[in-house]
């Protein structure tokens, strides 16, 4: 079986392009698709109605998903992710708002050895930033491998017996990191933002899993950063916003 796992998207139509021009539908047999499909950047509309006609076999929603379809309030957000959030709720179409509110909250199970979350297994908003973290949610997961985003940094923790490894794709690195997947081992993967890396690379980010081969694949691609700056600019966003997108953070 082969899965496309696709993380943070926010309302980069651009990035997400570039992405599934990588990745076609003929490539992968399943899609995962992690939350934050919109918030930060210029296009929801766009990446919402992109994602639904994939029709992904499992689709869990992130914090910026909950805000800015209204379903919490923007209290907890900075001053520049609540201007994007109150710039996305009025963007969205109310279609398309609806859905982003119907998405269901993480943890999901895929199937036996797969599930997927946007923060951890044990919260959908909590972060996992070290090692520690990674620890309290290895202890909560259910399967062998799990998936998850929120903190925009592509990272790969491995868990075997009391032993816990780490794997960090280097920026600016090669396009594609490797992780073999060992029957005695246990598997945290964050397959990056695809909309805001803010690992210093500016490259959209996202993951490939092949369980025949056991070989998971942590990918970057390049895409018209200029386009995506140009829309958020164009449409009033912060213009800080533009900025980081430039600097991969």
């Amino acid at each position: 079986m082969r899965f496309l796992i696709l993380s943070d998207i926010h309302g980069n139509i651009d990035a997400l392009d570039a992405v599934l021009a990588r990745a076609p539908q003929e490539s992968y047999d399943r899609l995962l698709v992690l939350g934050d499909l919109v918030g930060y950047c210029a296009n929801p509309n766009e990446v919402v109605e992109r994602i639904f006609e994939l029709e992904p076999d499992a689709v869990i929603r992130g914090n910026h998903d909950k805000v800015c379809s209204g379903v919490e309030s923007a209290d907890n957000f900075n001053r520049i992710a609540g201007e994007a959030a109150r710039w996305t709720i009025k963007a969205l179409t109310p279609a398309n708002k609806e859905r982003v509110a119907k998405l269901p909250s993480g943890p999901t199970n895929v199937d036996k050895d797969v599930e997927i979350c946007h923060g951890t297994p044990f919260d959908e908003d909590t972060y996992i930033f070290d090692e520690d973290d990674a620890t309290k949610a290895f202890d909560a997961m259910h399967r062998q491998i799990c998936f998850f985003g929120h903190t925009h940094v592509p990272v790969a923790y491995v868990r075997k017996g009391s032993n816990l490894t780490v794997v960090h794709p280097q920026p600016g690195g090669p396009e594609t990191t490797v992780v073999n997947v060992l029957k005695r081992s246990r598997y945290l993967i964050n397959p990056g933002s695809i909309g805001q890396p803010r690992d210093t690379d500016q490259r959209a980010s996202y993951a490939t899993y092949d369980s025949k081969k056991s070989r998971i694949e942590v990918r970057r691609v390049p895409y018209r950063i200029d386009l995506a700056q140009q829309r958020i600019v164009e449409a009033g966003l912060p213009e800080s916003l533009a900025f980081r997108l430039g600097l991969g953070r």
